[in-house]
């Protein structure tokens, strides 16, 4: 069994990795809507725009999956548990 510290570290990479999808997606999306308007292709930023959505949808899943690890583990090991 690993120790607070290493269990709290692991759940906060799920964090880190909520934020880099979401912002990768929105990015994508800025990205989606600048082709949209300046581009000849609709139908190219209209596949950007849905691979952005599909980022950030995994961005907000792992962020609910992160809510939910770290409710569990603060509820079992109290609030403090792991931190340094």
């Amino acid at each position: 069994m690993s120790s607070l510290i290493q269990q709290r570290m692991a759940i906060e990479r799920i964090r880190t990795s909520a934020i880099a999808w979401t912002l990768l997606g929105v990015v994508g999306a800025l990205i989606a809507i600048a082709q949209f308007f300046v581009g000849t292709d609709p139908t190219r930023a209209a596949v950007y725009f849905g691979v952005a959505g599909g980022t950030i949808i995994v961005g907000l899943v792992k962020l609910r999956q992160y809510r939910r690890a770290i409710a569990a583990f603060t509820a079992e090991n109290g609030v403090d548990a792991g931190k340094r």
